[in-house]
């Protein structure tokens, strides 16, 4: 190799290499750099789109639920003189056995809801109505009359004078109220069993009065879509089992009712719940309204349930001044209901 083509062979490795080498770095960073702005310039737009449907679907249902009247109770006067379920909320849930938009009649299903926040579970406890409970003013009747004597205050106060339950809220709907609820929802899928269907067709549905409404005869027992008048027939079945059974079957109503719900698409909701409320008379706010909803939605339907009495609370049936009644020991009860709701026993091992 001679002198020029050496000195040549030195330029090109000196010179055009470095010079390749260089624009290559620069050619990859830039890039680097527009895909991040990029990025995060879409990301920004993501959630500004995000907080604008948070805010606008938080402003259109509150729009909607603003429009409920609410009948608070007087906290003071619910006998509660206890602080042991500060962790939970416990609301009642009382079905009235009056076919009239009026809430007059007698508590024939009491339910309390209870929202579990620590847990995060929904959960479900019926009271049989015939329980025999001490009533302010009344001395001791059964726990259904507590409705009729002094409507939803004074249940909430009997439920909490008896069990010890701390509520300060509840819900209460009639018979013609839940079967339209359903109805909204497109019935309800209920199990029915063969006791259940015979005493459906051959007595409940014929006997029961929903005025306008219609209530179809069931075609066979099985797993069904029950209407809103069949599946409160069904929520009253009594002759096949009693009182108790009764409870399992207005909690497997409710509890078909919540899957129906959870169902529901979100722009939907805030109509389903406003319909829902414009249906009932309750004690909630509508920020409690909100709250609970969302809580529904976060915990899914999949509920605890339990039932008083119950193998734990053993209960005998007597007749006390006329009326039919079951008596059993309340203090075992109200700490029955404690260890449930508040999983004390699943601590405490």
């Amino acid at each position: 190799m001679n002198y020029n083509e050496q000195n040549d062979y030195d330029n090109i490795y000196s010179h055009s290499f470095e010079d390749i080498s260089s624009n290559s770095n620069t050619q990859k960073i830039r890039p680097k750099k527009k895909k991040k702005k990029r990025f995060l310039k879409v990301f920004l737009i993501l959630i500004c789109i995000f907080l604008t449907f948070v805010i606008g679907f938080t402003a259109y249902a509150y729009s909607i639920l603003s429009n409920i009247t609410t009948v608070p109770l007087d906290t003071d006067n619910l006998n509660i003189e206890t602080s042991d379920y500060d962790g939970v909320k416990n609301i009642a849930l009382f079905g009235i056995d009056s076919r009239a938009d009026d809430k007059k009649g007698r508590s024939d299903a009491n339910v309390i809801i209870t929202i579990d926040k620590e847990h995060g579970k929904i959960k479900l406890t019926s009271i049989a109505r015939d329980s025999y409970v001490a009533i302010d003013g009344k001395g001791n009747d059964k726990l259904t009359h507590a409705y009729a004597y002094g409507r939803s205050e004074l249940m909430v106060k009997t439920l909490n004078k008896n069990y010890g339950l701390e509520i300060t809220d509840y819900i209460t709907m009639n018979f013609f109220e839940l079967a339209r609820v359903i109805d909204y929802l497109g019935g309800v899928e209920v199990d029915v069993d063969e006791a259940e269907f015979q005493e459906l067709n051959s007595y409940v549905i014929p006997t029961t009065d929903f005025g306008d409404m219609s209530c179809e005869y069931l075609k066979a027992a099985g797993f069904q879509n029950l209407s809103g008048t069949q599946a409160v027939c069904y929520a009253r079945i009594r002759h096949t089992d009693g009182d108790i059974e009764r409870g399992n079957r207005q909690k497997e109503v409710l509890n078909a009712i919540f899957v129906k719900v959870k169902g529901l698409s979100i722009l939907k909701l805030p109509k389903f719940a406003s319909m829902f409320l414009s249906e009932c008379e309750t004690s909630l706010s509508t920020n409690e309204i909100m709250g609970i909803g969302i809580r529904v939605l976060l915990y899914g339907t999949d509920f605890e349930e339990l039932s008083i009495p119950n193998d734990n609370v053993k209960a005998s049936g007597k007749t006390i001044g006329g009326k039919w009644c079951y008596v059993y020991d309340l203090n075992k009860a109200k700490e029955e209901l404690k260890n449930f709701i508040l999983e004390a026993e699943k601590t405490s091992e």
